[in-house]
C-alpha cells in the first residue's frame, strides 16, 4: 500500500511499485537517482535487459515523443530492450486494455489521501509494461 500527497511522489512511488513487482518475478531491479534520465529502471535476468520509462497517471498516461526517443536512443547503447510501463487506475485500463490482457494480474491498491485519519480513499491500479520495439504488451 503506498500513500501519497503530490504528483511527483505518485510517480516516484509507482517506480517503487513497477520495481517490486519485477523483483518478484525474478528480475534483478535498478532504480536511477533522482528520475531524471530516459530510464527511470534497468531490469535485468540472465541475458536480458529492459531499461524502463515509468509513467503514472490517474488517467491514460501521457508520453513525450522525445522521452521516448531518448529512451529508444539508451536501450540501443545499452544493448537492452527499451520499455514503457504505465502504473494507472484499474477503471482506465479496463477502458482500453484488450482481451488479451488480463488487468488483475498486475493489480496494487494506492492509498491516497494527506493522512489515514482524513478523507484517504484508495483506488486499485494496474501495472503494464509496453516493449517500445513494437507497442506490444511484455510480461516480465
Amino acid at each position: 500500500m503506498l500513500s501519497y500527497c503530490s504528483w511527483s511522489k505518485f510517480g516516484r512511488d509507482g517506480e517503487f511499485v513497477v520495481a517490486i513487482y519485477l523483483n518478484s518475478c525474478g528480475w534483478n531491479v535498478q532504480l536511477s537517482r533522482g528520475s531524471r534520465g530516459p530510464a527511470d529502471i534497468i531490469a535485468t535476468r540472465s541475458s536480458t535487459k529492459w531499461l524502463i520509462q515509468v509513467k503514472s497517471s490517474r488517467k491514460i498516461p501521457s508520453l513525450k515523443g522525445q522521452e521516448l526517443n531518448r529512451l529508444r536512443e539508451m536501450a540501443k547503447s545499452a544493448d537492452g530492450l527499451p520499455i514503457v510501463a504505465t502504473v494507472q487506475p484499474k477503471e482506465t485500463a479496463d477502458a482500453v486494455s484488450t482481451e488479451e490482457v488480463s488487468v488483475d494480474s498486475n493489480e496494487y491498491t494506492i492509498q491516497r489521501g494527506k493522512d489515514a485519519g482524513r478523507r484517504s480513499e484508495s483506488t486499485a491500479y494496474g501495472i503494464f509494461l509496453y516493449s517500445l520495439v513494437d507497442w506490444k504488451i511484455v510480461c516480465p
